[in-house]
């Protein structure tokens, strides 16, 4: 049997295997991408893309094609079982370029990111094509394959498992699973058209019977019911009772039927995400409840922060790097577990006392103007941050109180009046930001070129109130005032090394690049 050699390969096709490709293709990696079905998927799973996974997308290049096709912005009303609104949660900020909150249909996504892919002549897609055994070899992994039942190997240095929650690869390699299972049932129902035209999320919180509606592009809505013991089933759901349901809920009497499924949800992280030079993302690594919408978003934020560790463990032969992915990512992903937890204990109280309690609860804090801000902006989800893994912290405590964070990402200003996102000067390469009223005057042309032979760049950044100039390297000012407010302003006159997937790996004052420099070392030699 032939052996077709590849530096990485992914399998399973899914939103976190196809962004994970689609980094590997922008770094020019040799990667063959696996999928067991005969296409990209054709059923809505996730349904909600927040602004984080929307900055990964853009780091791809499929924002263009696929913001349009968004339904972008909306909120969320929380009802009585009465039917009364008593709170509304309708974040409004862009910090990271985008709206928090954005309903998409998966099918669309993933068939666009199929399309990016084509344009890579280093990645090759095999469809039908199933992983059968899997050999970890000291310096290479040997995966044999059922392509089109035609047996091949695939001989790779990575083997990367997107293959989702029943992950076969995991349970080759022996990785548990840890957490809670639970033993509620849910009904979704997605529909193709909807009487329902609110174009915000309803939670209507209801110990008797909790549901969400969730509105999507063009017309489509996601209906999500707990069920009883004894509705539905073995997974059958008869007609009437999805018109009962649904016609309970003032709307969809003769509603078109996209899908419909029963599932228990689970909350769920491996215990560890490598084996060797096997690594777990998406669904194989963790299984979120879906109330805040996390899953996805999970999965995409694994790739992002796993492909271009992964793209540099093969160009500079560094795979030391890769130790940091599994410290940096699980204890996010348990803070946005627990908080898809915590939400889903107020769509579905225990009781009508704990649904009283809950109302009353919000009624109190809307009392408060900062405490409801923190609530109807969405402030109290988990920022992602490492405290721990490819980060410099120094000794200047309030430089450290950013580092290991997102940097924000504003609309800029460049010498010619053009305006764009920041991450538009990004070039999936660690930067160099400068944040100063004169960022020209702040590094040195020796220095600029000893960092641009790294593949470093170097942006400048003016506050709100001062006009870009032409210097050695791009200059911007900040538009939409996301550095130049009271929370950012202290950090001007300071240089951010920003890591490729848009993380702060370091702080210093200017003319001071002594870090930097250690850190381009660290993630481009054999440590």
């Amino acid at each position: 049997m032939d052996i077709i050699d590849t530096d990485i390969l992914v399998v399973g096709a899914g939103p976190t295997g196809l962004v994970l490709s689609n980094i590997l293709g922008a770094y020019g990696i040799e990667c063959i991408l696996v999928e067991k079905n005969p296409s990209t998927g054709k059923e809505p799973r996730a349904v909600s893309v927040d602004d984080e996974s929307l900055r990964t997308l853009q780091a791809i290049g499929v924002t263009e094609s696929f913001l349009p096709l968004v339904s972008k912005n909306y909120g969320s009303h929380y009802l009585s079982p009465a039917g009364k609104t008593f709170a509304i949660v309708e974040p409004q900020l862009k910090t990271y370029g985008y709206y928090k909150r954005n309903g998409f249909d998966q099918p669309e996504l993933e068939n666009i990111l199929f399309k990016n892919l084509q344009k890579y002549n280093c990645v090759k897609i095999y469809f039908n094509s199933t992983l059968t055994e899997i050999i970890n070899k000291k310096k290479s992994i040997i995966s044999h394959i059922s392509r089109k039942r035609i047996p091949i190997s695939i001989q790779s240095k990575y083997v990367i498992a997107c293959d989702g929650g029943s992950s076969a690869i995991r349970k080759k390699i022996g990785i548990n699973l840890k957490g809670l299972n639970f033993n509620e049932r849910w009904l979704i129902i997605d529909l193709f058209e909807t009487g329902n035209k609110f174009r915000h999320t309803q939670v209507h919180c209801d110990s008797k019977r909790p549901c969400i509606t969730l509105p999507g592009p063009k017309g489509i809505r996601r209906y999500e019911f707990k069920l009883q013991e004894d509705e539905c089933e073995n997974g059958y759901c008869s007609k009437a009772f999805l018109s009962e349901l649904l016609s309970g809920k003032g709307y969809e009497h003769n509603a078109s039927v996209r899908r419909k499924c029963v599932y228990t949800f689970n909350a769920l992280v491996a215990d560890k995400w490598s084996q060797g030079n096997i690594f777990l993302a998406g669904d194989a690594a963790h299984l979120s409840p879906p109330f805040a919408g996390q899953g996805m978003n999970s999965g995409i934020r694994d790739a992002h922060n796993l492909g271009w560790k992964l793209a540099h463990a093969i160009k500079y032969s560094n795979p030391n790097i890769l130790k940091s992915y599994e410290i940096e990512r699980k204890i996010h992903v348990w803070q946005m577990i627990n908080i898809s937890i915590l939400m889903g204990k107020i769509l579905a109280p225990k009781n009508i006392f704990s649904a009283f309690f809950t109302r009353v609860m919000f009624f109190i804090l809307s009392l408060y103007t900062p405490a409801w801000a923190y609530v109807s902006q969405m402030k109290f989800k988990p920022q992602p941050y490492f405290s721990t893994g490819l980060i410099w912290k120094s000794y200047d405590k309030k430089n450290n109180k950013m580092v290991g964070r997102l940097f924000p990402q504003p609309v800029v200003e460049d010498v010619n009046g053009n305006q764009f996102l920041l991450d538009n000067l990004f070039n999936n390469e660690s930067v160099i930001l400068i944040f100063s009223e004169t960022p020209e005057k702040s590094i040195k042309r020796d220095v600029i070129t000893k960092f641009r032979k790294k593949g470093v760049l170097i942006i400048g950044v003016t506050p709100e109130w001062m006009n870009p100039v032409l210097a050695d390297f791009p200059i911007v000012r900040d538009v939409s005032r996301l550095l130049s407010d009271k929370n950012f302003i202290n950090y001007i006159d300071k240089a951010f090394f920003i890591r490729p997937d848009r993380y702060i790996a370091s702080i210093s004052a200017l003319n001071s690049f002594e870090t930097f420099f250690r850190i381009t070392e660290t993630f481009q030699n054999k440590a």
